[in-house]
């Protein structure tokens, strides 16, 4: 039977209907293709600045170890004893992605660790063990190969173990403490130019508490064994909610022992903005079937372009919510390929801005109270929030300055922001007001990043502070050991 021309007519009509919007979104996406610069910016000089760009320093030295243990443990020993007898200070830098100066000083000595990079596993035992200056991105695919996967780092490959360890990273992994819970032994040049082995246990156990999480203050990591763990294939499930019921969706969504990663989104659509949000649970299947682990992720251009096409655009943002409404925002996989994501995926390109990031930890039950706190500090600033992302902790029983001090709810957020100063004052001015929320809810905020915080904020934030630096004078009697963070907060 013919076609009618009504329903030709309405069919046409429904094409023209679902054409537009192809096309406007067609256009959006080359129009971030066109501003994308194809190639990453070349990488700061260790000592000189940090991964962000955000920050640069003139060290009078720059020191890169020996690949190999023995000889790097036995050149830092001396290098040790070398500063404390002239008086110079001695920072310590891995991939630099910490954002606060942890890994620079002014006229101090710079000790690259990233050749040191070995790595062992031990399948029999469940550890890796690896040199400082090993990337995650060395390590996975090593675990990879034997069935097993890292336990606790970050959501991206491109850092060091030893940096891990210095900031005391978390990640997706679900229903776990920071990544200082994993670690079952640390090697460890002292301020006194002595190798010792660091246990929670032994006669280092102080020393253990505070290499970990301490930012480079209480000597230089050259090895390190951790826990690791079964690999195992994993589906997402997407379930919508609100921050108001952000912790009901997630005890829910995460109560059986299936679920082995699980992060959350707060929306920063303007039509949604920081009051919709998603749980993002992954959950262990039998791997029967699927593909098997051995590749690492590669990157996905498309992906890049509808996230890095919502910086400064409303429109962009809209694409990206309406994006993973449709398709999710992760399949899920193998647990070590979703821990095999680089940085440089989604990262900025682009010389005259910069991406930073904050994290604020709040006592779960208050998440929503935070939120709605800072929802107006946005609307305000002027500042362009590119992404928030929710990532369980829980507590830190391991080390001396913990930000997980109960269960809480890490909210990353990740700013777009133009290198000017007025546009970094904003950036400052809006970073204080979050930790000042944040505090006010009975948290705190990540030492990671930014030195925006005050010193009031700093010491309202970690009470454990004076014990941290005063066990910082008795380890280390003579400040070898310093960082730009140190000289801030420490005021020594």
């Amino acid at each position: 039977m013919a076609m009618s021309k009504r329903l030709r007519r309405g069919l046409r009509l429904g094409a023209v209907v679902l054409a537009v919007p192809i096309l406007v979104v067609g256009v959006h996406l080359g129009i971030a293709a066109w501003n994308d610069p194809n190639e990453p910016l070349p990488p700061t000089q260790p000592g000189r600045g940090d991964a962000s760009r955000g920050s640069s320093a003139a060290p009078a030295e720059v020191v890169t170890v020996a690949p190999v243990l023995a000889e790097a443990e036995s050149q830092l020993c001396a290098l040790v004893r070398r500063a404390a007898a002239t008086g110079r200070r001695i920072a310590i830098a891995g991939a630099r992605h910490s954002m606060g100066g942890h890994t620079m000083l002014d006229d101090a000595i710079v000790v690259d660790t990233t050749p040191l990079a070995h790595v062992r596993i031990d399948a029999a035992a469940r550890t890796v063990t690896a040199g400082a200056g090993a990337s995650w991105r060395a390590i996975v695919p090593r675990l990879q190969r034997e069935g097993l996967a890292v336990k606790v780092m970050q959501s991206n490959d491109d850092f060091t173990i030893g940096g891990s360890l210095a900031v005391n990273c978390h990640g997706w992994q679900q229903g776990l403490p920071p990544i200082a819970s994993t670690v079952r032994s640390l090697r460890v040049v002292t301020a006194g130019g002595e190798v010792v082995v660091c246990t929670r246990d032994n006669e280092h156990r102080e020393l253990f508490r505070h290499v970990l999480g301490g930012y480079g203050l209480f000597g230089i990591v050259t090895e390190a064994t951790l826990e690791v763990v079964d690999d195992a294939y994993l589906v997402a499930k997407r379930t919508m909610t609100r921050p108001e019921t952000y912790l009901e969706t997630f005890q829910e969504q995460t109560a059986d022992r299936s679920v082995g990663m699980t992060y959350g989104r707060i929306s920063v659509s303007p039509l949604s903005f920081l009051e919709s949000a998603s749980v993002n649970v992954l959950r262990a299947v039998p791997a029967d079937g699927r593909p098997s682990a051995g590749r690492v992720a590669e990157a996905d251009t498309l992906a890049r372009l509808v996230f890095r096409g919502t910086a400064g655009s409303s429109f962009g943002k809209l694409v990206r919510d309406w994006g993973e409404s449709w398709l999710g925002q992760t399949p899920g996989g193998w647990r070590s390929e979703l821990q095999s994501e680089p940085v440089a995926r989604f990262t900025n390109r682009d010389p005259g801005w910069v991406d930073l990031l904050h994290e604020s930890f709040v006592p779960m039950p208050r998440l929503a109270e935070f939120v709605a706190a800072i929802r107006p500090m946005f609307a305000a600033s002027g500042v362009d929030l590119l992404n928030l992302t929710v990532r369980d902790v829980q507590p830190d029983l391991d080390t001396a300055l913990p930000y997980a001090r109960v269960p809480v709810f890490g909210v990353v957020m990740l700013f777009h922001v133009e290198r000017t100063d007025e546009a970094s004052a904003r950036v400052t001015a809006l970073t204080r007001a979050v930790i000042d929320a944040a505090l006010d809810v009975g948290g705190t905020y990540y030492l990671t990043y930014r030195n925006d915080a005050t010193v009031a904020q700093f010491e309202r934030g970690y009470p454990q502070a004076a014990a941290f630096f005063a066990a910082k004078r008795r380890l280390d009697p003579q400040t070898v050991f310093a960082n730009r963070w140190f000289v801030k907060y420490a005021r020594p």
